[in-house]
């Protein structure tokens, strides 16, 4: 029997480049998706900035482009919708949709007239319910410079303190004004030089149905693990025991973010007779908490400890 092995080669060399193919456009679709998940952040952040429709959109399509994928380049449409027609947030107003469509090329395929695969990706992102917590504040961890830091106060409770000014300059380098950002949810943090934080005692939570906890907190003295337990109404629980780094020394830890970073601290420890700028940088981190949402919230019992600082709680459905 006569075998055509330059058949049989052709043969293998198109199922290999199948094979090369079919990794390539996986690898593009998650590269597509993550453009997708940035734009959606990005233009959720406009819209709890209070950006008009024109600008949540340019804010989602720029946030696809430092991804790789620009609107009305090479066939990629990036469209935002808000609020969304489709999906778990639809009739939203406090919710987007990031659409990016685009024509992958291939290599192989080509042989076959396939030099393009059409993809699609979509991701959505909702504003949070932010927790107000200016009546449970006992801590004023926040000065600006030049203000007396007592020698038991400060964020630490020993004179040191973060710098509003700082602070500032970080979230302007970010074009975020008087907000800080994580994850595509703004939160803001308390008024500088009275009571700002929360440390070891009870928030009471927005009453309601929600899948995640969002919280913007930081430890002095640390590392530390320490838990949080979140209560529903029929007193059952969920807790998170988390690693978290001290706020001048970042360990990225799993389940931890920096969220923004200081460049100095405010000092006026033991002793000393006027406040200094610390060269120390300093973080604030972001922790998040799977929650149960067939049950009603009720409330979050905070570390018992005056080292774990709580700036802000977020609520996502």
């Amino acid at each position: 029997m006569l075998v055509n092995y330059s058949l049989i080669f052709v043969s293998l060399l198109l199922f290999a480049g199948l094979g090369i193919d079919a990794g390539l456009l996986e690898r593009s679709y998650l590269q597509l998706q993550g453009a997708a998940q940035a734009a959606a952040a990005g233009s959720s952040v406009a819209l709890q900035r209070g950006g008009s429709s024109s600008t949540i959109t340019s804010a989602g399509q720029a946030a696809a482009a430092m991804n790789g994928y620009t609107n009305g380049t090479n066939g990629v449409t990036v469209t935002i919708a808000n609020p969304p027609s489709t999906g778990t947030y639809a009739g939203n107003s406090s919710a987007v949709l990031a659409t990016i469509n685009a024509a992958v090329p291939t290599t192989f395929l080509g042989i076959l007239g396939m030099g393009n695969v059409n993809m699609k990706a979509t991701a959505q992102a909702v504003a949070p319910t932010l927790v107000n917590l200016s009546s449970f504040y006992n801590v004023t961890a926040i000065y600006t410079d030049g203000t007396s830091i007592p020698d038991t106060g400060g964020f630490d409770g020993s004179g040191y303190a973060y710098s509003a000014n700082a602070l500032g300059e970080a979230r302007a380098s970010n074009n975020l004004g008087a907000l800080i950002s994580w994850r595509g949810n703004l939160f803001t943090l308390g008024a500088p030089n009275t009571k700002n934080g929360v440390a070891n005692t009870t928030v009471t939570l927005p009453s309601g149905n929600y899948s995640q906890l969002l919280i913007v907190a930081s430890t002095a003295f640390g590392p530390l693990t320490e838990t949080w337990n979140v209560y529903y109404s029929d007193n059952s629980y969920t807790s998170l025991t988390q690693n978290m780094s001290d706020w001048c020394n970042p360990q990225f830890y799993s389940g931890e973010t920096v969220v923004v970073q200081a460049s100095y601290r405010d000092a006026e420890p033991w002793g000393a007779s006027t406040p200094t700028e610390n060269e120390l940088p300093n973080c604030i981190y972001g922790y998040s908490i799977n929650l149960d949402s067939s049950k009603t919230l009720s409330k979050i019992v905070l570390p018992a400890t005056r080292q774990v600082v709580v700036f802000a709680i977020g609520l996502k459905k």
